[in-house]
């Protein structure tokens, strides 16, 4: 069964240290309940919470708790809730999705990186904090449709709130999404195309990695098969790959009416 959560104020959470609870935690630090746009479900396997669900906006996010186990009927619930919320991207662990995967949607492999302290000698000087976030977002999201307004407000809540940094070199930009368990996930890596070839996007992923390892904590990211090799040569360790779900058609029920 899959169950809203209203509160966690009375809710204990074994949150295991994974990329996908590392997510949820971003999102229940960011708007805990009480925001429609961003709900939380538990995955139940008789009375026991075996699963967490963070729906963010038309994204969710999944994971088993710690120490839990996934069966056929927490399989096939989880299937039929992403197809009856309708939802644009979804991750979660591979046990999760069903052997022929969903119909509705695409599977698309990803490969994680964690990216080495690096033993160059670089300028921490080069490294910016103080950012135009209107840059950012054209640098990022350039010809992909997404909503500025709706991305601004998220990120300076987060950023606001400690859970985000966004980091600069010269034009290329990167943002560390969320970290727990001494870990730090960046995403976000981006050069304007008139600039990129120059190292830019690859010095500051060793200058934040530099940076962060001082507070003890390591950086991973993510990346699909055309950015594998770059990475690879880049000097990350691949450290494992799961499948991401994207709506392959996404239906206006409104305009069927």
């Amino acid at each position: 069964m899959i169950r809203r959560i209203d509160s966690f104020d009375n809710a204990k959470l074994l949150l295991r240290d994974s990329h996908y609870s590392r997510i949820i935690l971003s999102h229940i630090l960011a708007y805990g309940t009480e925001y429609d746009f961003c709900e939380f479900y538990e995955l139940l396997k008789g009375n026991k919470r075996v699963g967490i669900f963070a729906s963010m906006n038309s994204s969710l996010t999944v994971d088993l708790l710690d120490d839990a186990h996934s069966s056929s009927g927490c399989i096939r619930e989880t299937a039929e809730f992403i197809r009856f919320k309708n939802l644009l991207y979804v991750e979660m662990p591979e046990v999760l999705i069903p052997r022929r995967g969903i119909s509705e949607y695409r599977k698309e492999k990803r490969y994680f990186f964690s990216v080495p302290a690096t033993e160059e000698v670089l300028d921490e000087n080069g490294l910016m904090t103080e950012l135009s976030y209107e840059k950012i977002f054209e640098t990022v999201f350039a010809g992909q449709g997404a909503s500025y307004g709706l991305w601004l407000t998220d990120t300076m809540r987060r950023v606001n709130r400690g859970i985000v940094r966004i980091y600069g070199y010269q034009s290329a930009v990167l943002t560390v999404k969320c970290q727990s368990y001494g870990r730090a996930y960046l995403a976000d890596i981006a050069t304007p195309e008139e600039d990129r070839g120059k190292g830019y996007a690859s010095t500051l992923i060793k200058l934040v990695s530099q940076e962060l390892k001082k507070e003890g904590i390591d950086c991973y990211l993510a990346a699909d098969e055309t950015m594998r090799d770059f990475y690879l040569r880049l000097g990350c360790t691949e450290l494992g790959e799961d499948y991401i779900l994207k709506l392959k058609e996404r239906k206006d029920y409104e305009e069927l009416v």
